[in-house]
C-alpha cells in the first residue's frame, strides 16, 4: 500500500514538474523584460491583420519594444522608433461607445498609431494609453539642419 502511494507520489511529482518550470520560467521572462523601465500588458495588431496579439510594451530608450506574452525569447518581436510614433485614432471598447469587439474587455482602449508607412493598433487600459502618449510627447524633437 505504501509502494502504491509513493508510486502515485513520484508520478505526481513528474507530471507538475514541467508545468511549474513553465510557468517559474515566463515569469522570470517577464521581470526580465519589465525590469530595465516601463512596461504595461498590451495587444497588438498590425494593419491587415484581424487577430490581437497579446504581450507586453517596453517603453526603451528611444523605443517602443514589443514581446508576445507568452514565448521564451527575449528579443521584442515589434520595435518602434519614440519619434516616429504619431496616433492617429483612438478609441474605447464599449456598448455606450459604439465600439465593439470580441476579444477584448469593455473599457480597453485602442490606438493606431502610425510610423513611419506602416501603421499598428495597440489596445491597453485607458491609464496605460495615457501613460504611453505622455511619453510619446515627452520625446525630444530633433530638428534637421
Amino acid at each position: 500500500m505504501d509502494e502504491d502511494l509513493a508510486l502515485i507520489g513520484w508520478i505526481l511529482v513528474a507530471l507538475t514538474s514541467p508545468l511549474l518550470i513553465g510557468v517559474l520560467g515566463l515569469t522570470a521572462r517577464r521581470v526580465a523584460i519589465r525590469r530595465p523601465g516601463g512596461a504595461v500588458s498590451c495587444s497588438l495588431r498590425r494593419d491587415g491583420e484581424l487577430r490581437w496579439q497579446h504581450g507586453i510594451a517596453a517603453y526603451r530608450t528611444g523605443q517602443l519594444a514589443w514581446f508576445p506574452g507568452l514565448g521564451v525569447r527575449l528579443r521584442p518581436r515589434v520595435v518602434v522608433s519614440r519619434q516616429s510614433l504619431r496616433l492617429v485614432e483612438r478609441r474605447v471598447v464599449g456598448a455606450d461607445t459604439g465600439v465593439t469587439d470580441r476579444v477584448l474587455p469593455v473599457g480597453t482602449a485602442v490606438a493606431r498609431f502610425e510610423h513611419g508607412e506602416q501603421a499598428i493598433w495597440l489596445a491597453m487600459s485607458q491609464d496605460a494609453l495615457t501613460g504611453l502618449l505622455a511619453w510619446v510627447e515627452a520625446a525630444p524633437q530633433w530638428y534637421g539642419v
